[in-house]
Order: C-alpha cells, then sequence, then structure tokens
C-alpha cells in the first residue's frame, strides 16, 4: 500500500513539473500577440564604473572580468589565459626555488643558474598577474562605453511619479 502511494506521488510531481515546464517554455517563446519571436537578443546599458569595479575586486581573481562584463569577451579572453600564464610561472618558480640541486643540469644548468630561473620566472609571473589586473581595470571603462556606442544605448533618467527612475534608451535603427 505504501509503494502503491509513494508511486502514485512520484507520477503526480512528474506529471506536474511536466506541465509547469511547458506551459513555462511557451511563455518563454511567444509575444504579446502569441506568436514565436525569433530574435531574443537584448542590449543592456554598460555602466562604465561598474566594469572598473568588477575589473578590481572580482577580477583580481578573474582577470578580464571587466571585460567580460562590458561584452569584450576576446580581450577577456585574453587576459584570463595571461592570468593563467603567470600563476603556472610563479609555481613553476617556486618548485624549482625550492631546491635548485634537483633540477639543475641539462637546460637549467648550474643549480645558481637554476636558481636565477626561479627568480626570474616568480618576479616574471608577479610583474605579468599585476601588470595584466592594471590593464583590465584601466581598459574596461572604455570597453563598456564602446558596448553603449555601438549599441546606441545610453542612460536615461526620467520622473515616475515623482521619483526618479534609471532608463535605457536605445534606437533600433
Amino acid at each position: 500500500m505504501r509503494s502503491k502511494l509513494l508511486q502514485n506521488f512520484f507520477l503526480l510531481t512528474l506529471a506536474f513539473a511536466i506541465s509547469f515546464s511547458l506551459a513555462s517554455a511557451q511563455d518563454a517563446d511567444t509575444g504579446l500577440s502569441g506568436s514565436l519571436e525569433t530574435n531574443h537578443q537584448d542590449y543592456f546599458y554598460k555602466d562604465p564604473n561598474k566594469a572598473f569595479l568588477l575589473a578590481f575586486f572580482p577580477g583580481l581573481l578573474i582577470h578580464g572580468y571587466g571585460h567580460f562584463y562590458a561584452g569584450d569577451n576576446l580581450t577577456g579572453d585574453v587576459l584570463l589565459t595571461g592570468e593563467v600564464v603567470s600563476v603556472l610561472s610563479v609555481g613553476l618558480g617556486a618548485l624549482i626555488d625550492t631546491n635548485t640541486n634537483t633540477f639543475s643540469g641539462g637546460l637549467l644548468g648550474t643549480p645558481s643558474d637554476a636558481g636565477n630561473l626561479a627568480s626570474n620566472l616568480i618576479w616574471g609571473g608577479i610583474i605579468a598577474f599585476a601588470g595584466l589586473w592594471i590593464v583590465d581595470m584601466a581598459h574596461a571603462p572604455t570597453a563598456a562605453e564602446d558596448y553603449d556606442q555601438e549599441h546606441d544605448l545610453k542612460p536615461v533618467v526620467y520622473l515616475d511619479q515623482n521619483r526618479p527612475t534609471l532608463a535605457l534608451a536605445y534606437r533600433l535603427f
């Protein structure tokens, strides 16, 4: 009896979930006229100040975050890849620096050469990490402005029931 009740509950829950997902999918794909819309692309205003702030803090951990916000994915990818390479450089330099005798010989040469290489890898990685972060912070506001100009977007403030409201203005053609 209990398993039959559990089975009926499971089937009822599954039927409800399927019917709800179909109804929500229909609402998402149809416009006000009920016809299917083909263009779901929306362009939103990108605030240059927000782009800078996103490049500052999350950008410290994820380089290029301000550019991803601004819609400049290529530059964001380059900055993120540069961050990964710089972190790997620091890690490799620290690994070599732990015991230069182990890594000496062959391409690295003497233990002092291995130590110099380790130092160069560490400092080069730190400089690249900091430099890429600064580039992200410096260029993200410009990327946001370029995105807004490309899509003819600008912020607009208007009064709605005697309260200032931030809105979006854009031109279709």
